[in-house]
């Protein structure tokens, strides 16, 4: 006797079976697109500490390893005789100016990025536009073609050799940016808030301190940090417009590694690491508030 077909799990309709098992197909496109993704990060990731990597590698070498052919890629001896000799040399003192000067820029570029922002964002005056068009023009500018020219004007003012030769410029060429990203933030504030407080019978400027400030504390915080690194970095105008006694850490790491002949690249390296392990403890203990901004500026951008 023949048995009946039995209903395929494909078919529709009244008395036949659901199918038992989903396809496969998505499932496994979605986890192909995930590892693609992940092994893409992590080849980012890599590449951007790969610099990092070197000079951790090279630091610890001894003195015959950095200047093998070929080059090795591990220390045979590890030592940290790189480290006591940088330690020996000024980095002291280029750590404190660099503090400084970048401290203090910071300081005066946030203080007026955040009043120009919030003229920007909130208030109407003539030429509006055309100002604002102005200062984003300030950064498409290279700094090499303004070292010339603004080594005159400090020149002239005598300020060559001194802290303020790098907190003036630091802090004019970190406003376009630090304009731009505190606006972003300020035009996302509402301004019912302030004629909340204009009706309670506060001032404009008491309403911009006691109530606008403390709803964008996460833009101000991030962009400070972003300034406050780059300034850190900058090294064109730290070597034309400082000497001896006010290098900062980028101009001094390249003076501590250089002799009469060679390049000691085992002390340029502990001297890079050294000065790279500020940022990265300063990145690592706001990273929560960093990222916070950010995410924040993003989502309101």
């Amino acid at each position: 006797m023949a048995l009946a077909p039995l209903p395929t799990t494909t078919a529709r309709g009244r008395g036949f079976a659901r199918p038992t098992t989903r396809p496969r197909g998505p499932r496994l496109g979605l986890l192909t697109r995930r590892t693609l993704l992940y092994l893409a990060l992590a080849v980012i990731v890599v590449v951007q500490f790969l610099p990092l990597i070197w000079a951790l590698l090279t630091s610890s070498m001894t003195p015959q390893e950095t200047t093998a052919v070929p080059a090795p890629l591990w220390p045979a001896h590890p030592t940290l005789s790189s480290y006591r000799e940088a330690l020996q040399g000024d980095i002291g003192r280029y750590y404190l100016n660099s503090i400084i000067a970048s401290l203090a820029s910071t300081l005066v570029t946030m203080l007026l990025a955040t009043l120009a922002a919030y003229a920007f964002a909130r208030l109407r005056f003539r030429w509006k536009r055309l100002a604002l068009l102005f200062v984003v023009s300030l950064s498409l500018f290279p700094p090499f073609s303004q070292v010339i020219p603004l080594y005159l004007i400090l020149q002239s003012l005598h300020l060559i050799g001194t802290l303020l030769a790098l907190i003036i410029p630091y802090s004019v060429f970190g406003l376009p940016m630090a304009i731009l990203i505190l606006m972003a933030f300020l035009q996302e504030v509402p301004f019912e808030y302030e004629e909340a407080a204009a009706l309670d019978g506060m001032s404009r400027l008491g309403a911009f301190v006691r109530i606008v400030l403390p709803m964008i504390i996460p833009g101000l915080f991030t962009t400070a940090v972003i300034v406050f690194v780059g300034d850190w970095n900058e090294y064109l105008f730290a070597l034309n417009y400082t000497t001896t006694a006010t290098y900062t850490l980028p101009v001094g790491v390249v003076i501590l590694s250089q002799t009469e002949f060679t390049t000691n690249f085992g002390v340029l390296s502990a001297a890079m690491v050294m000065s790279v392990v500020p940022l990265v403890a300063l990145i690592l203990l706001l990273e929560r508030r960093i990222v916070s901004g950010l995410t924040a500026g993003g989502l309101k951008g």
